[in-house]
């Protein structure tokens, strides 16, 4: 059967658009949520309710995946062999409904079957329709009413494979895992943003955002001074505020990671993984936007992205900032020619890791870690940037690592490596543990490390 997506769905309601992102994620390995940005992007008559539903359908039918696709085999005639032969869209579509009906409280379970049933009967077959009807009926038959008020939750924490458990375990103790992941999937409704404090002060901003996004609710944040924490406000990126570069989009913990660097005024920092700038910003906003910024990504695209934010922020006005697109697992491309004699005072290595702190917000994570080689894979490259990094420190400068995960082989190992094969290397050594059940953030392991010199910072 053919897997192609209908062209209806590229207009469609908040369904349709669902299916469509979750079959790019599963069949083209496409990231969930810049998927999902692309879609609405193609829909511009979807209102701010179904741009909303359809980031739910998305998210949470990613969340609890095995769980949807266990319920649908288990009334097939074939078991999952019925729910493996069909193409990604056709199986999609199921998805979106199956969710619907064990999740959401707010649509009627006889609405989600009949619009999964009509779409496959007008795109694919009356075949394939009649099975939707007769599995979906008979799911819905069986759904508890009312719905718990923790239903989302659960359904995902029954999603979690025991790897990922065993392995935040290895961190935290396995005592400690349904705390750190229950919060964690809590937090899935909630942003955060990271006020601009160079154009205006927190309160400021506060009283700005209630009277763009009414019904908003926001809060200080709890550990970080630029944050709020904000909760039914829509897509924030289409606020004026947001134009005028009086804030960024930021999750609590990865401000709270960048400000540990303790960069000054006037300071030479080195970022060696920058993505699209995100705590490259922060790091210029503690720096006051004057100093050396050197941010390096593999990814052209996203320095492109950080260059942008930066001028919307107008962190580059007096700011010597430049980007270099480099794969330091290879090489160090043109940053061997300007980079500081002396080495710089801060360098921070956000490395790239398996992620499992941020699953409020990336929950096509599961998809992607399947593979055992995977997480070793991901080890070798976080102990190799590490390990470069540490050359780029000057005597009395900060070396600060990074994973926003909570593994021990990802969050520790890599550190305990490079000491051991630099001893005296480190004057102090700090490491934190950021915990969305304690301190109500993503997950983050981080270490502070200190080399020694003339001066401490």
């Amino acid at each position: 059967m053919s897997g192609h997506i209908p062209r209806e769905s590229l207009r469609g309601d908040a369904r349709l658009r669902a299916a469509e992102v979750l079959t790019r994620t599963e069949a083209d390995g496409a990231f969930a949520a810049a998927a999902l940005d692309v879609a609405i992007a193609r829909a511009p008559s979807l209102g701010d309710r179904d741009r909303g539903l359809a980031t739910e359908l998305v998210y949470g039918a990613l969340r609890t995946l095995p769980v949807l696709d266990a319920e649908l085999a288990r009334f097939a005639k074939n078991g999952a062999k019925s729910i493996e032969i069909l193409d990604p869209w056709s199986r999609n579509v199921l998805r979106v409904a199956v969710y619907q009906v064990l999740a959401l409280d707010r649509i009627p379970p006889s609405a989600a079957v009949d619009s999964a049933v009509d779409v496959l009967k007008r795109w694919r077959s009356k075949g394939l329709a009649g099975f939707a009807n007769a599995v979906l009926r008979r799911i819905a038959g069986e759904r508890p009413e009312p719905l718990p008020a923790d239903r989302r939750v659960t359904l995902a924490l029954r999603a979690i494979p025991v790897a990922v458990r065993v392995r935040i375990g290895s961190l935290l103790g396995q005592e400690a895992v349904d705390s750190v992941l229950r919060s964690a999937l809590e937090r899935s409704a909630m942003s955060a943003v990271r006020v601009n404090p160079l154009r205006i002060g927190r309160e400021a901003l506060v009283e700005r955002l209630q009277r763009e996004r009414v019904g908003a609710a926001i809060t200080l944040g709890k550990h970080s001074d630029l944050a709020l924490s904000i909760e039914h406000a829509g897509d924030l990126s289409f606020t004026s505020a947001w134009k005028e570069g009086l804030f960024d989009i930021q999750e609590e913990g990865a401000q709270i990671v960048a400000i540990m660097a303790g960069a000054q005024p006037g300071m030479s920092v080195l970022d060696l993984c920058a993505g699209r700038g995100g705590k490259s910003a922060v790091l210029a906003t503690q720096m006051g936007g004057r100093g050396i910024l050197h941010a390096v990504d593999s990814h052209p695209a996203k320095l492109e992205a950080l260059r942008a934010n930066f001028a919307r922020l107008g962190l580059s006005d007096h700011l010597a900032l430049d980007t270099f697109a480099a794969d330091l697992t290879v090489g160090v491309g043109e940053l061997a020619r300007v980079s500081p004699t002396g080495g710089y005072d801060i360098v921070m290595v956000d490395a790239p890791c398996s992620g499992l702190g941020t699953l409020a917000h990336r929950p096509d994570l599961m998809l992607r870690l399947r593979d055992a080689s995977a997480w070793k894979a991901l080890t070798v490259v976080q102990t190799m940037l590490l390990e470069r990094a540490a050359g780029w420190v000057k005597p009395g400068g900060v070396l600060l690592y990074a994973v926003c995960t909570l593994t021990a082989e990802e969050g520790d190992a890599p550190v305990q490596a490079l000491l051991a094969s630099h001893a005296g290397w480190a004057a102090k050594h700090e490491r934190t543990v950021l915990r969305p059940d304690i301190e109500g953030t993503d997950g983050f392991v981080v270490h502070r490390i200190v080399r020694k010199g003339p001066t401490t910072t």
